[in-house]
């Protein structure tokens, strides 16, 4: 069953990576075409559970991925799925209104409830597809499965930046001067957000190197995957990309490399870290030279303003969908740009945070603040704990992703690069899931692809 799995993670990858899956499915335009991709998905993920149990090996045991790892994939899931439920409770609670001035005077734009409930589906359902994905692979097997699944991704991304370059579909306009420049994406995400996912299968691909594994097309996968974040004009790509270039060069360096070995390592991976910063600083004048542009910073200023002028906002936030409705607007339901800052109930902003603690913080309080920050600190520590071992590199990667949550918005956004992001931290919790022995695994977990 764990090859069927890894069969329907290669096929979502394909799917999300080619086809825009967040066009409407039907003319109200309130569903999206991945709420059927990750019900599919899901639907399969259980089939394959139900046939793993008729064969007589329990989800829980045997070939698996063990009590140990259900827990550490409810320390990490748990408090998010808990956060949805939340935000689904504060609906009924407030007022969702939308404001649009295309047609003229300002209008308000009662939201119907579909606008509102979907996301926090698509959102859970990411997180369900993704542990589903892990415990159908099992344990045994989950290193090699997701290199190879990231080799799909990489090679699906290439493929896709060639047809955009080839087309000219990749051109926009320099923050600093106006004129043409190329940024490439995928429709795995935008180009300010699917970084995330090619960062993680870069330290996928440096734990196959470690460990002997596929050298070469390993070495093949980076390149490739690096020159996709390069290409994309992210910032936040390129502050991600370093911080885990940085932490590769103090944590991944065998212990004991002085000789000459030792010390050529040292010097590729210096002058790497030089490259990489001559191409960020470049990247940031063509960008405007600032992390942070107006924009943000006055959207962050209202939600600053609407969630304290009260003290019991401060606590239960305003609600689900209430600053920032972005569902709506970016779906068509309501009329509009959803570039650059327009206005909403509560002041002129832009169409959601970009910022994803900002974004549940401001609608959820600090209710749901606490509750997301549970289980992206739970998947810190679980990745922390491996930066020692032969995941280093996995580890490493999902920890420099991190910064990439408060530069723009994920997880209850962008719920595409949000699931390759859920895969990676539930097989981390998996592979981490044993303390005291996750280095040296026994027979019966021990990966298929130890050096």
């Amino acid at each position: 069953m764990g090859a069927c799995a890894e069969a329907l993670l290669w096929l979502l990858f394909i799917v999300l990576t080619f086809i825009s899956t967040d066009q409407a499915i039907a003319s109200d335009r309130a569903y999206p075409m991945l709420l059927v991709v990750l019900g599919v998905a899901g639907a399969g993920c259980l089939v394959l559970g139900v046939l793993r149990r008729r064969e007589g090996r329990s989800a829980v045991s045997g070939s698996g991925i063990g009590r140990p790892g259900w827990r550490a994939l409810g320390l990490t899931a748990l408090p998010f799925l808990a956060m949805l439920c939340w935000a689904g409770i504060t609906i009924p609670f407030a007022t969702h209104v939308a404001l649009s001035n295309r047609f003229g005077p300002l209008v308000h734009i009662r939201l119907p409830m579909a606008s509102m409930v979907v996301p926090l589906v698509e959102a859970a359902l990411v997180v369900l597809v993704a542990v589903g994905l892990v415990v159908g692979i099992g344990r045994r097997r989950l290193p090699e499965a997701l290199w190879r699944a990231f080799l799909v991704l990489a090679a699906s991304t290439l493929i896709s930046i060639v047809w955009q370059v080839a087309t000219r579909h990749a051109m926009v306009r320099r923050a600093v001067d106006g004129k043409l420049m190329w940024r490439t994406s995928t429709q795995l995400g935008g180009q300010a957000t699917y970084h995330l996912a090619l960062l993680l299968g870069i330290g996928v691909a440096v734990d196959a190197i470690r460990r002997r594994y596929r050298a070469g097309v390993s070495w093949l996968i980076i390149a490739g995957l690096g020159l996709a974040i390069v290409l994309s004009g992210s910032r936040a790509g390129l502050i991600c990309l370093g911080l885990f270039c940085v932490a590769l060069f103090i944590w991944g360096r065998p212990a004991g490399g002085r000789g000459r070995g030792g010390r050529r390592r040292t010097l590729v991976g210096v002058l790497g870290l030089a490259a990489l910063a001559v191409v960020a600083g470049a990247l940031l004048w063509l960008r405007g030279g600032a992390l942070v542009d107006h924009d943000r910073a006055q959207t962050w200023k209202v939600a600053w303003r609407a969630v304290t002028a009260d003290p019991t906002t401060v606590i239960v936030g305003r609600g689900h969908a209430t600053i920032w409705p972005w569902f709506a607007t970016e779906s068509g339901i309501v009329p509009g740009a959803i570039h650059g800052l327009r206005p909403g109930p509560f002041g002129k902003s832009l169409v959601h945070a970009h910022n994803t603690v900002v974004q549940v913080g401001g609608e959820l309080g600090i209710i749901g603040l606490v509750l997301l920050l549970v289980s992206v600190v739970g998947v810190a520590v679980l990745a922390f704990r491996g930066i020692h071992g032969r995941h280093l590199g996995i580890c490493l990667a999902l920890l420099a992703s991190l910064p990439a949550l408060v530069l723009d918005t994920y997880l209850v956004k962008n719920f595409q690069v949000s699931l390759v992001w859920w895969l990676v931290a539930a097989a981390v919790a998996v592979l981490m899931a044993r303390p005291a022995d996750h280095d040296q695994p026994t027979d019966s977990d021990q990966p298929a692809d130890r050096p």
